[in-house]
């Protein structure tokens, strides 16, 4: 099998990668190609260090999800007028 050169991801790494993949999951249109992504992503952060772990991953980008979804929702929340 030949050597992949795939970069040591350190645990900062995952943490970024985290809490843009939460955007991501607030604002892809198409939960399919979010899916993929994400799959994709995993793959890589799991042959790039042995020590990730899927479910840290996961909750950090919830986190990530759920505090993009409240700042969206002050954000618009109250903001909108009606037009008669």
């Amino acid at each position: 099998m030949p050597k992949t050169n795939i970069p040591y991801m350190t645990r900062r790494h995952f943490i970024v990668l985290a809490d843009e993949l939460g955007v991501d999951k607030f604002y892809y249109k198409s939960e399919i190609a979010y899916h993929e992504k994400l799959e994709r992503l995993i793959s890589y952060c799991q042959k790039s260090n042995n020590g990730f772990s899927l479910d840290t991953f996961k909750a950090r980008i919830n986190l990530a999800f759920n505090k993009t979804k409240a700042e969206a929702s002050r954000t618009v929340g109250g903001t909108i007028w009606p037009i008669n």
